[in-house]
Parts: structure tokens; sequence; C-alpha cells
């Protein structure tokens, strides 16, 4: 498509996304309708977005693709004004996409230099995005599947094994190195045949987690906390129900959320949350969002206030929950399954998400971005 072709496509998008938001929040105030979060905050012409991160609340990076002449452009994003301009910074000579080795669907950074975009090959930055190259983790290689970041180092879990689990498949592995630093393995063990493609790597401050759903073992939820070796903690889900432990959230160092999903059936499924203050150790309920929704993601603020993105074929919602076990929606749309991804706050108010991400379906998701400045109460377009 030439440049002036997805520049028309996208605004033909975002017209038919105001439109269906218009008539969201007609239907109930929790609804927001898509007007810009503030006063110039946009995203580049024709950019298509897929992932994000934040090391604090001004300075971030949006990974997603772009038309640069007639090619498109793995392209990757900048801010330092907390989202109000975003400005290209570099591109990665990688697909977005999962289905080529060395292609790229998510990008983590540590600080305002050290980055990596990985899922599932793996590539990496010192200067802040301006420039990329491949990386392995592994020393044996291998495909990275999930991969999170701190100044305090990385972790990243390498699997031989392509999009699903395969009874066969060697066991994945998980790899750690400091910022900037060689990488070395984890002496922890894992389970050959799981599916390392919905695993969760994520931190907070001094604790790491890995959450890796399974079908035919206990889902794996392993901890570090201060650099500790990683020990195992009870997954709270029920697996005869049956459930999988799909995401975690930290809030503190502690303090952490747990989203339990299972029963998925005609686009509905039970995604029940539980909150833990000892890392996960032992956990207390935080009730069930509304069953609308299958693909599933859990987000915490600062303060403690829980969001769910979810998604099925019959639509996208995002549902609340600012203590108790009390879940409101805050979005719902009929969209036919456009989906989230990495939905992040970087204060108690103020968050962002992937609305349609470009990598997943290429071509047919919208790859925007959507904000919120009220603590998740409602969003808006960007």
């Amino acid at each position: 498509m030439r440049p002036t072709t997805l520049r028309t496509v996208s605004a033909i998008t975002s017209l038919c996304l105001a439109a269906m938001f218009a008539a969201a929040a007609a239907a109930g105030p929790s609804i927001a309708a898509p007007a810009a979060a503030r006063p110039g905050s946009v995203l580049p012409p024709g950019f298509r977005a897929q992932s994000m991160s934040w090391i604090s609340p001004q300075q971030g990076w949006i990974l997603g693709v772009q038309m640069c002449g007639t090619d498109s452009c793995t392209t990757v994003l900048g801010t330092a004004d907390g989202g109000a301009t975003w400005n290209p910074v570099g591109t990665i000579a990688a697909a977005l996409t999962p289905e080529v080795a060395d292609g790229v669907t998510e990008i983590r950074f540590a600080d305002a230099r050290h980055g990596w975009a990985f899922g599932p090959g793996l590539w990496t930055t010192s200067d802040g995005g301006a420039t990329w190259r491949k990386q392995r983790a592994s020393k044996v290689g291998g495909l990275v599947w999930a991969l999170t970041a701190d100044p305090d180092g990385v972790y990243a879990l390498v699997s031989p094994c392509r999009l699903v689990g395969q009874p066969n498949c060697p066991a994945p592995s998980l790899w750690q190195a400091a910022v900037g630093g060689p990488w070395s393995k984890v002496p922890i063990t894992l389970p050959k045949g799981i599916i390392s493609t919905t695993a969760v790597l994520t931190d907070h401050g001094s604790t790491a987690y890995l959450v890796m759903p399974t079908e035919t073992h206990p889902d794996i939820l392993e901890v570090t906390e201060g650099g500790s070796p990683w020990s195992s903690r009870p997954s709270p889900c029920i697996k005869s129900a049956p459930e999988s432990l799909d995401d975690v959230a930290p809030v503190t160092d502690t303090r952490v959320a747990l989203l339990c999903v299972g029963g998925g059936a005609t686009g509905e499924a039970s995604k029940r949350v539980l909150r833990s203050g000892d890392s996960g150790q032992t956990t207390t309920p935080a009730g069930f969002t509304p069953l609308e929704g299958i693909v599933s993601q859990i987000a915490a603020t600062p303060d403690g206030t829980l969001l769910v993105s979810s998604w099925s074929a019959n639509g996208s919602w995002i549902y609340r929950n600012a203590g108790g076990r009390t879940w409101t929606t805050s979005v719902s749309l009929e969209d036919e399954g456009v989906g989230w991804n990495d939905m992040v706050f970087t204060s108690d108010q103020v968050g962002f998400v992937v609305y349609g991400p470009a990598g997943v379906f290429p071509y047919t998701r919208p790859g925007l971005v959507m904000e919120t400045t009220d603590g998740g109460l409602t969003w808006s377009l960007i």
C-alpha cells in the first residue's frame, strides 16, 4: 500500500471508530467518546501500534509499523512529555509478526538507553531506540516469548518451539542479564510441552514474576524477590473449573493481582481476580469481571486500582475494580474482536493501552492507542 493510501485507511478507520465510540457513549456514561486525550496528542500519520513500554510518567516508547517509501517498516516511536507528542525514534530490520523467527511483537525498556524488541526474535538497542541489532539470549538460540526489564536487570524466557506447545518440545529456559551485559541461564527447571507463547514475565522493583499457563501440569507461578533464587508459588486457579493463570499485575514489590480465566465459550469466559500482599504466597478474592471476552490481560495503577482488558470474536471490553470485589465496565465495543495489548499506567490517573494491535492480524487491525486520565473510568483515542 502506498503511504497516502495507508493514511486514508487510517483516517477512515478512526472516523468509523469515532462513530462507534460516540454511539457507545450515548448508551451509558462509562463509555468514553474518542476525543483527543489532550491538545496536540497525536501519532504520526499511518502509524499502527502493536506494543508499548514506559520507564517513567514522562518517557515511553511504542512499537508498530509505518510505511517508509514503498515498503512497511517496523518503527519505534518515543515520547518525553508523557505522551503529549510522539516522534519516530528508529526502525528495526524485522517484521512486525510472530510468524517468523526474527519477527517482533513486543517492546520493553529498562532505562532511557537500553531496550529490547522480542516475540519471537530478539533485538536490542543501547541508544534509546535509534539503532537495533539482533541478539541471542540463549547460547543455544531459540525463540523469546516473554521478557521483562528494569534498571536492575532483564529476564527472558527462551523456547525452541513455535506458536503452540508440543508434547515432544524441549522445556523452555529462563535467562538473565545485567542491563547491557551478557546473558546467563537461571537455575530453574520448567516442564516440557507447555505453551511458551502465553507466558508472562513482569516485575516491580526488586520482585519479578514468571507465569506460564499449562494444559497438563499445574500452572507455573515463579517469583524472585530482591535477587533471591526463583521459588514456586501455588497457582490460585482451579484446573478442574477449568481455569488457567493467564496474567499477573504487580502493584508494589509485595502486592500483586492475579487473573484466572476459564470456561471460554461463545465469546465469554469466567475471569476471576485475586489479590496478594505477599508476592503470591497467599491470595484473597477480588471478584469476577463480567463474562464478555476471553483473551484477557490485567493491569494495576500505582494506588492499586485493577483493570482487565478482554476481547473475543464478539467485541472488546475494559473492566475496572477500585477496591473490594466490584467490577464495572469502562469500555464495551461490539467491534468483532479488535482486541487490546499492553495496558500500562504511568500514574494513578494516567494510563495507555494499544487498541487493535497491528502485529496480531496484519492489515486488519487499526493499531490505535487509547489513553485514560481518570484512573481507567473513561478512555479516549489518541
